[in-house]
């Protein structure tokens, strides 16, 4: 279980967490946080104000501003087999959302694939008026070495926190998709890497993959990873329509 993420907002000794996966990744379920649950029940209300009765919400990233009271920054998506127009869902998320505080700009992407509609969304609210709300919230508990404030990412920007994490070595890795269950990753690092890290790190996407990696020059370490069963859902989260770029082979 990832729990070295904190979550700075959540006052840990009155808050209930479980911990759940699904084929897009690792989630905490938090039911005890009243400006996460009022957050999502809005974005919840959004979607069914338009008619969407099936489809799945999950938030990606969650933090309240350090400095300013009640300023909270939301990244997450929508997932529904049913048609759902992004501009449609946007203009209705920032009606709602509006009548509870003074909203920035919402920026969105959406991807379809494997006849599935994904919509994501990213914003920041200051919220001025206060509802009583309890909703089981999942919130992604991402690989270790990735930042969910950094998502979305692209799929070398991913691998590269992956490979670099709690090291001073710079990565540059390259993901291939081989096919619709093989990959391989092939990184040029400057230095040694944490294989312990980077193996816990990979266990998200697959449990059935190897390592070897071979030294040129005095320092140069050049780490290949085949990977089998990798998990291609699990990229979604993390990449967003960046996905597509990732991986281009069929359902």
């Amino acid at each position: 279980m990832r729990l070295w993420i904190l979550f700075d907002i959540f006052k840990r000794e009155k808050t209930k967490e479980s911990y759940t996966v699904d084929e897009l990744g690792e989630w905490i379920i938090i039911s005890n946080n009243s400006r996460l649950s009022l957050l999502y029940r809005l974005i919840e209300r959004s979607v069914k104000k338009l008619g969407i009765k099936s489809f799945n919400l999950y938030i990606i990233h969650f933090s309240e501003d350090h400095e300013i009271r009640n300023l909270f920054s939301v990244k997450g998506f929508i997932r529904t087999k049913n048609i759902l127009r992004e501009s449609d869902f946007i203009h209705k998320l920032s009606e709602i959302l509006s009548e509870y505080g003074i909203l920035g700009e919402i920026d969105s992407s959406k991807l379809r694939f494997c006849n599935v509609n994904y919509i994501f969304f990213r914003f920041d609210i200051l919220i001025k008026k206060n509802k009583k709300a309890k909703a089981n919230v999942k919130v992604l508990l991402p690989p270790l070495g990735v930042k969910s404030i950094r998502i979305p990412y692209t799929s070398k920007e991913l691998f590269k926190d992956i490979f670099e994490n709690d090291s001073s070595s710079i990565c540059s890795p390259n993901l291939d998709l081989k096919d619709d269950k093989n990959a391989k990753i092939v990184a040029l690092c400057s230095d040694n890497i944490d294989l312990e890290n980077l193996k816990y790190a990979l266990s998200y996407f697959t449990k059935d993959f190897n390592i070897s990696f071979k030294y040129s020059g005095v320092r140069n370490l050049e780490i290949q990873v085949n990977i089998k069963d990798f998990n291609k859902y699990a990229l979604i989260p993390l990449l967003w329509d960046n996905f597509i770029d990732a991986y281009v082979s069929s359902c």
